[in-house]
């Protein structure tokens, strides 16, 4: 048993033994002087050089602007001086003026190791083909090798999703890619798209519709489309679509329906777009919880719900803090497991709607677990 337990314990240590190793490495920071107010002063005043020549009083301006008031006292006499520091970026000029001795407007500061051992990471995630072809994730790839030195920031199989279901999207598939990258398309040309869909119960008859955005669901594992779909002589209506649900899909040319362009500029998926927006369906009353603060329950609260719309009191009589959650009708189901998986440490107050079911899940898993309540 000792041994089993041992060996258990030595597999988080073999696990981190890379991470240990590289951010023991002083040229694996987060933070690069490379990124810092001083080096893009310097960057925007060569940038500025290059287009048309400039002076001592306009670099101390662009330094004011970059870094801090007093940065131009050591940065600009390094590079005016000819005995200067930095003095060969610059080409002196008549009138005090100075041009660029790079020629170019664009410098772009080299990667950091961190962000080499962060892209070599992302290269190897399902999803990467979703958004680059096997050609550019093959080029990327081969340019991060030529530095033998990058190790990957971490690697998928390191990540367990506890609450993740098990059926995501299949990103594999060749078919589910190319209807992807139309979609994409669609989107970013706001394009018109014809497909076909398999509904629950039916297959669903070809359908026009303007893409507005895609949505990714990180507890689901699967990308929806959010679409207007295309009504003759009415507003367009609003459709979330699953795009592994989508059979066929090509673009179109036709005109978007109306209102489509404005669904798009709303990001109609957000709080900010209301309810004037085909794909918001907001609950007429939020759903308002109490939190005893036990187990670190405020806390645990706050970033499970981050990316709902609440507000949070303190209630001093009774020592509870009570939060209140906008949420959208179709992620109502979402939420009661999301609070149910807190158990007793918050108490669901209203609406009586969402008690209710609360109340029956309960109930029926304990009728599965120890029978039925008496």
């Amino acid at each position: 048993m000792q041994e089993n337990e041992a060996a258990a314990a030595s597999q988080p240590a073999k696990r981190n033994e890379r991470w240990f190793q590289m951010s023991g490495d002083t040229s694996f920071s987060l933070f690069d002087k490379l990124y810092s107010c001083y080096y893009l002063a310097v960057r925007r005043i060569l940038e500025e050089a290059a287009l048309s020549p400039v002076d001592s009083r306009r670099m101390e301006e662009i330094c004011r602007a970059c870094a801090f008031d007093e940065s131009a006292l050591s940065i600009v006499p390094e590079l005016t001086r000819p005995d200067g520091a930095w003095s060969t970026l610059l080409s002196a000029k008549r009138g005090g003026l100075f041009s660029s001795s790079l020629g170019s407007a664009s410098l772009k500061p080299p990667l950091s190791r961190l962000q080499k051992a962060w892209l070599k990471a992302i290269c190897s995630d399902p999803r990467f083909l979703l958004f680059f072809s096997e050609e550019e994730r093959d080029r990327l790839s081969a340019a991060l090798e030529e530095d033998g030195q990058v190790t990957e920031l971490y690697r998928q199989e390191e990540f367990y999703y506890y609450d993740q279901f098990r059926d995501g999207d299949d990103y594999e598939s060749v078919m589910y890619r190319r209807h992807f990258a139309t979609i994409l398309e669609g989107i970013l040309n706001r394009q018109m798209l014809r497909l076909s869909y398999s509904g629950k119960r039916q297959l669903l008859d070809p359908m026009k519709v303007f893409p507005v955005s895609l949505q990714y669901s990180a507890k689901d594992d699967k990308f929806r489309l959010l679409c207007i779909r295309r009504r003759s002589g009415r507003p367009g209506l609003g459709y979330t679509l699953n795009v592994s649900k989508i059979l066929s899909c090509e673009l179109c040319r036709e005109t978007p329906p109306a209102g489509g362009i404005q669904a798009a500029s709303a990001l109609p998926f957000s709080a900010a777009s209301g309810s004037g927006s085909p794909f918001v369906r907001k609950a007429e009353e939020p759903a308002v919880i109490e939190i005893d603060g036990r187990r670190n329950s405020l806390e645990r609260c706050m970033l499970k719900f981050a990316d709902y719309e609440k507000r949070t009191e303190y209630d001093e009589k009774r020592g509870v803090y009570i939060c209140s959650i906008c949420y959208d009708i179709q992620d109502e189901t979402e939420l009661i497991i999301d609070l149910l998986s807190f158990g007793p440490v918050i108490r669901v107050v209203s609406p009586e709607r969402i008690v209710r079911q609360i109340r029956e899940r309960v109930m029926r898993q304990h009728e599965w677990l120890f029978g039925a309540v008496e």
